[in-house]
Formats: C-alpha cells, structure tokens, sequence
C-alpha cells in the first residue's frame, strides 16, 4: 500500500566538525497562495534550495506543487549548513503533492545537491555523515553517485542515483536496489628518504624510532644542514599505514576542504608548517567550520620547521591541542571539535649562529643572546614534548658515504619494528590507543612498570627537576623502549634511557 501523507518526513545528515548529527526533514503542503518557507536554524545555501528545486523538478518532468509549502529541519535548535538537504526537500514535496507514492511506514534517508538540470552532487563531508546513520534502521538509503567512494570507505549500504528522474522508478516501479560501495586506494609506494641517509646521528636515529613506536612528540636541535629537515621526512617513512578508519578519517577531513574530490591514500597525513604560520591557519577557518593545519595532520604528523622563529601566540596556543588531541571552533555560540592526534615534530637552531653543539667553542653568542633566541619555546610548551635530540654536523666520510653506499632498506627494517610495537601496545591496551595516547589513569598496571623501577624514576625527575608531568612522560617514553626490546615489563635501564631524551642542551 501507498499514500499520499499531510506531512512527508524524510532523514538526512549535517557535519558538525568531526562529527555529524541525524536529522528529520518534515515537508507540508497547504492551500493557499505560493509559498515556499524553510525553518529550523537554516543558512542561505539551504533557504535557496527554492530555486534549485524549481529548475530541477521542471528538468526532470516533475511540478512544483502550487500552495503553501513548509520544510521543517531537525533539531531546530542547531545551526545548519550546506545544499545536501536538496535531495531529501524534493522528495518530501514529491510525496507530499502525490508525485511520487511512499510505500506506508517507509523509513527514508536521503542526501544530496541538485543542479538546476536535476543531477545530484556531492556534498563535503560525505564520509562523516554516512559513517554516522550507516548502522542506523533504514528502508531506503539514497546518496549522489560521486558519494560512491566516501559511501564504501564508511561501510555504508544504499543505492547511488546520478538524476531526479531515477526516483520514480525506485518508488513508483520498486526498483530500489540497495549494495555495497567500492573504493580504490590511490597506490601508495616508499619513496621516503631511508633512515640510512641520516649518517652520523646515532642519536637522533634511535629518537626517530622510539618517537615512531609510541607516536611520541619530538624536538630536534642543532646546527644549520645537520640534516634537521632530512629527519622529519624520514619519520613519514617509518610509520605503519592507515588501516581503513584511520583513512575514513583523513578523507572525511579532506572532503571539508577539498569538497567532493579526494585522493584516498593509506600513507599518514603530514603537514609542514613554518614561521609565518598563525593560530587561525592552525584552527581553522570559523566562518565556513573548516578543519586546519592541526586537524589535517590527525593520525600523521604536525612538522614545524625552525621552531624558535615562531610567533610566541602560535608556541602558547600548541600547548592544549598537544595535550587534548582536539582543536575546537566557535562559531555563532556553537561549538565544533576536530581531532588532532598527530606527532608533533619540531626541529630548530639552538641559538642565532646555530653551532652552540659544535666541538671546539664555534659558537659565539652570549648566554644573553641565546635565551633571547629560545624565550619562544617555554617551559610549559616543553613539557608537552617527550623527546628531545641535538645534532651536530657530521664528518667528512659520514657526508660521503651518503652518496656512496647503496643500501636503502634500513627504514623498511624501522617501520617492521614500529608496526611489531603498535602490535604490542594495541593488544596491551585493547584499543587505538598507543603508548604517548593512553590515558593517565592506571598507568602502573597498563603499561607493566614495577614499583621499583617507577621509584627509580622518580629519583631521576628529582635529580633532573623534571615535573610531574616530566614524570609521566619518562614513564610512556620508557614503556616504548621496553616494547622496541621485546621486553614484558619496563626496567629501570629503560627509564635511565628515557630520562636521557628528557635533557635538553639550552
């Protein structure tokens, strides 16, 4: 049976920055003279549905129905943005004017941009919306057919339509057909700078590693062409691939600010920003809710290059995003939330001339002049960090074997060690979380240290005037370098390792 409703209610999706919320779309139609009216917290680019509508509708063979309609979107009380409600508005005025039947207690969710020529469109956000309502009670699903990718990387289940006319052979002649969605990951390959091209820097290589194996914020410091920038691309070579929810959640993120299109990629995002880089470049843009610099670098990496230049504002608003994972805009009174859990790697000189590590006093800045330079990178900001490297300039055969040896397989050697690690600490865990992300609550019996060894360490954060946030993170730091040795539990040559990247050289 079928019927033609007073009210039509049809289900669709808006974002909310990472998020998305369900929403009920309630169209009437009552006598009386033209109107079209929509309601509900609505932005322009939904109130100009109107004339969309019209154009598509007499495109594709169907009327606008004469007479007062209303279009009530759902919860009212929250902003709404975005022309995805197009599709969803035209088949409620469709059902509701006797256009189209809906079968009886049919349950609808639709979304999608009409053109003026009836075809439907993407619209940005798609994957965060459809990973939302995909495990919700549906008797039809209806998206755009550029929504096919985004559909199969949310695991969502529905039918792709191109045009307006196609719903009168789903609705009128049953042929909704609902399946499952492909997608294609763009070939990833491993042409990263290898491990190996990083000569003379024993340390920082085994800072790299660890800093990998716990997903562990790092600082590097040292003197101009040491290989500073080399090491920060290196780090992008070691770390696993995205599984498929952690490339839901990049391309989600790349849909709000490339729109439909978006290469679909299992290589971790990285970002690179550099001196002249602002707080709102790192938020976002407020007016239109799009993800920034910290949100797009999720579950990859932040690198932030000659890190003392920075504006002090940039230094002071890092330090929460660092500490909570999350990056907030406001905007009109509500709130959005993006996450931004990502490797924070910052490199930088340690004074203006940048030799303060070299041998042989090269360095000629006074005490003055070098706190002056590093004041930017307080202590509080510090305190986010759990590694710290120096680097120095490498001899002259480390700098010719560069280009001499052939072998460049030593990342590869690195990444199978970081993927046996985040193994090991999902299994711990039972979770995503890693060693630098899990929570703080319980860490003794998580993560297997035994008392005396966190007495230990203890001892060296009051010796070493660490905090007690300092603490902690001698803490994960160390539980990473007992994973890296296959190790069950965390030993005390473990934290005396660790204290060792809590000493900063300025």
């Amino acid at each position: 049976m079928a019927s033609r409703p007073n009210v039509v209610r049809i289900y669709s999706c808006f974002t909310e920055g990472s998020g998305s919320t369900v929403s009920l779309i309630e169209v009437s139609i009552s006598p009386g003279i033209p109107t079209f009216s929509v309601i509900g917290l609505c932005d322009s680019s939904i109130r100009e549905s109107q004339g969309r509508l019209r154009s598509a509708f007499k495109s594709c063979g169907f009327n606008m129905p004469k007479g007062h309609i209303t279009v009530g979107i759902s919860p009212a009380y929250k902003r709404k943005t975005g022309s995805g409600f197009d599709l969803p508005m035209a088949l409620g005025i469709l059902f509701a004017s006797g256009q189209l039947y809906l079968p009886d207690n049919s349950k609808i969710f639709a979304e999608g941009e009409l053109t003026l020529s009836g075809e439907l469109k993407a619209t940005p956000g798609a994957c965060i919306r459809l990973k939302t309502v995909k495990n919700i009670d549906f008797d039809y699903r209806l998206i755009p057919v550029s929504e096919a990718s985004s559909a199969g990387l949310a695991g969502f289940r529905g039918q792709a339509i191109s045009t307006l006319s196609e719903l009168s052979g789903i609705f009128d002649c049953n042929m909704y057909k609902e399946s499952v969605f492909d997608y294609s990951k763009a070939p990833g390959d491993d042409d990263f700078i290898d491990v190996s091209m990083l000569k003379g820097q024993e340390k920082a290589k085994r800072a790299l590693l660890i800093c990998a194996s716990g997903f562990h914020n790092i600082l590097l410091m040292g003197s101009p062409g040491c290989g500073k920038t080399m090491a920060g691309k290196i780090l992008t070579g070691i770390l696993p691939r995205m599984d498929q929810d952690e490339i839901s959640d990049v391309y989600s993120l790349n849909e709000l600010t490339a729109g439909e299109s978006g290469r679909i990629s299992d290589i971790r995002p990285v970002r690179i920003i550099g001196p002249s880089v602002s707080v709102s470049k790192l938020i976002g843009d407020s007016v239109t809710v799009t993800p920034g610099e910290l949100a797009l670098a999720n579950h990859g990496i932040l690198f932030a290059d000659e890190l003392p230049l920075y504006k002090t504002e940039v230094i002071d608003f890092l330090r929460k995003p660092l500490e909570e994972h999350k990056v907030n805009i406001v905007r009109k009174g509500n709130l959005y939330s993006f996450d931004s859990n990502f490797i924070f790697l910052g490199t930088g000189n340690p004074c203006k001339c940048g030799l303060l590590y070299e041998k042989g006093s090269k360095c000629r800045c006074t005490s003055a002049e070098i706190k002056r330079y590093l004041s930017k990178i307080n202590g509080p900001f510090l305190e986010r960090i759990d590694i710290f490297s120096e680097m120095r300039t490498i001899s002259g055969n480390d700098m010719a074997s560069i280009y001499t040896d052939e072998d460049r397989s030593e990342s590869l050697d690195y990444r199978k060690t970081v993927e046996r690690c985040w193994k090991i600490e999902h299994e711990r865990y039972g979770g995503s979380y890693l060693n630098a992300t899990f929570p703080e609550e319980d860490i003794k019996d998580q993560m297997r240290i035994p008392e005396n060894v966190i007495r230990y360490a203890s001892e060296l954060s009051e010796k070493g005037f660490f905090s007690a946030r300092g603490f902690t993170r001698i803490l994960r730091v160390a539980r990473t370098i007992a994973d890296i040795n296959e190790a069950e539990d965390v030993s005390a040559g473990d934290v005396a390792e660790a204290s060792q990247y809590r000493l900063r050289g300025f």
